[in-house]
Parts: C-alpha cells; structure tokens; sequence
C-alpha cells in the first residue's frame, strides 16, 4: 500500500502547482503612479494593499486617508484576491504590533477592528507583516494573536486567508515559532532581498540567487533552504520574494569596501543610468546584475528581467507556493512595466481565463496545493459567472467525507481551504458542481 502511495504521490507532484501564487504588494502611496487600471492582473493571483497597522488602543491606522475601492473592485473584477497587509517596517507599526499583541484586550479589539473592516471593503484576507518580533515574549504573543485572528476570520468568513512576510536567516526567524504559525498561516511572503545594504559591512548584491563562498551575508537559495530545512516549512507554504528595486552604493568593486550615504534605487531608475553610460555587468555567480557609473566609483545592484526570470524558475523547479513582488509599479518605464511582464510569463499564469473586461471566461478547477498535503490543503476554482457552487470531498470509493461549500458565489477565483486532520493517508477526490458542469481532481493526503 506505501508503494502505491509512494508511486501516486510522485504521479500527483507533477501537477501540484498548475497555478502558482503571484502576490503583488502595493503600496497605498503608489495610487497616483499606478492606478488601479494600470495593474496587471492577468499576472497576478494577490495583490497585497499595504499598509495599515493598530493604534496602540487596537483601532486602525492607514497610509491612505480614504479606502481605495476603484482598486478593491478592480482586482475582484479580474477575477483576483486582494489582501489588506498590516504593518511595514516603520517603527511606530513595529511598535504598536507589539503592544497590541501582548494584551488580550487589545489583541480583541484590534482583530474585531480588522474583521470590521475587510468586511465592509470586500477583503479576502490579511496578509500580517510585522517587522518584526524581537523578544521570547514577542515570539508568544505573535502566536495568541494568530490564533485568535484566525478563529475570527474563520467565524466571519471561512475563505479569508492570513499571509505572512517574513525574513530569511535566524537573526530574525529565531523569533518567529514557525511550528505554530504553520497551523494558522496560508503561505508565508519570504523577504529574500536586502541583503546588502547600508547596514552591511561592504558593497554587494541586493537579492544573489546564489553568494560566493567568500561572502557571509546569504542569498536567495540560502534564506528559502534556511525556512524549508531548518524551519521545516513545507516549500507549497513559502512564496519566493522578488524585488523590483536595489541599493546604489559608493563602491568600485563588488564585496568591496563602501562609504556612506547608500541609497534605494526602483527598476524605473535603471534606463537612465544606462543611457548615462554606466557600465552592465552579469555576476555568473549570484546570476544577478550590477551597474558601474563611468567614474567607476558607484555600484548599482538591483533585479533585471533575465535575474527575475531565473528566480521564477527557481520557484517553480523548488516547489515553492510562487513568487511575491515588493512592489509592483516600481518598474514603469516609459509606459512599460517590463519586470512585470517577465515575472508573469515566467510563472505561466494562465491569461485565457480572463476576458478584456476582467471577467473569467471558463469554469476551472485547479490542482490543489500542496499537493501532497499534510493536515490541510487549498483548492482553488475559477467561476465565469455567478452560480450556486457545491463543493465535496470524497473517498476513491465515493463516500463522502467534508462538503466545503454549498451556496451561491460570485464570478472569479474562489480559494478554500481543506483540512483533512481526522482522515486517514489516502488519495480523495475533490469534485466541485457549478450548475450542470462538474469538475473534479484527485489529491493526496499523506500523514
């Protein structure tokens, strides 16, 4: 029986990801840059609206002044699902997540506050970006205040989902407890960039694939193995980070040493510095690229469309959930978005499904991921047009064993998520009933 298992598992893996995860964060302050009828959602499965965090009392704070609905109704209209991300680097969000989480008042307050609010906009989740916890302490209360948001959004509304960035080495994962958060979290934004900056002992690459030996600092493959190996999260629960920005340093020499200031550059600055003469350079290494300015004294490290591409790939060929993108908008180029278009081709989301005026035009049942899964797992579907959907999982003899939804849904992408906690290793089917059409999958659950 292990061996059939064994054979069918292998069989089921080659199709676990017929569509990955592309989660575009966005950044409330990119509104007037890009619009809401510049994304690109025929690359997107996510768009991240970042950011809102909690008041140190639990009620909300936004980088906006008003809700952007035109955003919200135009991801939903392309048949996508739009996250509310709270938090950010800044240090008053830091701050305030920490407060809120050690107090189970707050944490009631501030999560009744969040409910509130992805229902009256039409959220489909929160994607939680605390950056970061600090202390044991922080580590416990990042747990309750997980938990209880997930108990609450599973009691408004089963189909929202709760990510979460975070870092890739232990100087930050030491006070994540991933064994936990695995139980609440649908898939967790991996920061695989910055790992040079001005805070680093010398010039070097943003976001290498790969580090040379002689370089500490880490890499790509690097922070994903240190979360999948040594965190034991399974790669169908880690979405690769791309970055569409980079670091410009007073340097000559890569590894070199630096002066200060460092700054950010966005993609959209890359064409100028080209035409200004500064010099391409591909490290084979790291398999990222680096400009020269013409004095030879300023390094510009940063993402192109053949470095993203090979990182897609890694994603794909890793068996990674997808990618997620800090942030789209960053690469507008004279009315191109050229990093976009790289990364949405490279991942292969399906374009036929969405007309020109954002609506699905088949009716799709998608691979389960993971596949295979071990306690729970999400089935996606994608609906045309509104329809009375049921939605069963069933032995391979036909007995029922969870029905998941029996109700009218809107058009558009539909995620849910099966637990099979108290079943036993086997291979189910997961049929979905749209009307008359019925579409079905096979999956494995494997304990």
């Amino acid at each position: 029986m292990l061996r059939v298992l064994l054979v069918m598992m292998c069989t089921l893996s080659l199709t676990a990801h017929s569509q990955y995860r592309v989660i575009g964060y966005y950044p409330m302050w990119m509104k007037s840059t890009l619009p809401a009828g510049l994304v690109k959602f025929n690359y997107l499965t996510h768009i991240n609206h970042a950011f809102a965090w909690p008041n140190a009392d639990g009620s909300l704070a936004f980088a906006e002044t008003s809700v952007d609905t035109g955003l919200i109704g135009a991801t939903h209209r392309g048949g996508r699902k739009i996250f509310l991300s709270f938090g950010g680097a800044g240090t008053l969000q830091t701050a305030n997540l920490a407060t809120v989480a050690a107090d189970p008042a707050l944490r009631a307050s501030f999560i009744a506050n969040v409910v509130a609010h992805l229902q009256a906009y039409k959220y489909d989740g929160a994607d939680m970006d605390w950056e970061g916890p600090q202390t044991r302490a922080d580590k416990v209360n990042e747990i309750a205040l997980t938990r209880e948001m997930y108990a609450a959004f599973h009691a408004a509304d089963t189909s929202w989902r709760i990510s979460m960035a975070v870092g890739v080495s232990d100087w930050s994962g030491q006070w994540h407890d991933f064994d936990s958060l695995r139980q609440y979290i649908g898939w967790f934004n991996a920061m695989t960039y910055d790992f040079h900056g001005g805070w680093s002992a010398h010039a070097g690459h943003n976001a290498p694939l790969y580090a040379p030996q002689s370089d500490p600092d880490g890499s790509v493959d690097q922070g994903i193995q240190y979360l999948h190996q040594q965190r034991s999260i399974p790669g169908g629960q880690i979405v690769l980070g791309l970055p569409f920005y980079g670091h410009e340093f007073q340097a000559s020499v890569l590894y070199g040493p630096k002066t200060e200031p460092t700054v950010d550059v966005v993609y959209s600055d890359i064409p100028a510095k080209l035409a200004a003469n500064w010099s391409y350079n591909w490290d084979a290494v790291s398999q990222v690229p680096y400009l020269l300015n013409p004095g030879g004294n300023r390094l510009t490290s940063y993402d192109d469309t053949t470095s993203l591409a090979l990182k897609c790939s890694y994603a794909k060929t890793g068996g990674l959930s997808g990618v997620m993108i800090w942030a789209i908008g960053q690469d507008i180029t004279a009315g191109r978005q050229p990093l976009m278009d790289a990364v949405g081709k490279a991942m292969a989301i399906p374009t036929d499904v969405v007309t020109a005026g954002g609506l699905p035009v088949q009716f799709t049942l998608e691979q389960n991921f993971p596949n295979p899964f071990n306690p729970s797992t999400t089935i996606r579907f994608i609906l045309p047009a509104k329809s009375h959907v049921r939605l069963a999982v069933f032995t391979i003899l036909g007995e029922e064993v969870a029905t998941l939804v029996d109700a009218p849904q809107e058009a558009g992408m539909h995620d849910v998520r099966f637990d099979g906690a108290r079943l036993a290793t086997g291979v189910y089917v997961c049929r979905v009933t749209a009307g008359e059409t019925v579409r079905s999958v096979k999956i494995l659950l494997v304990r």
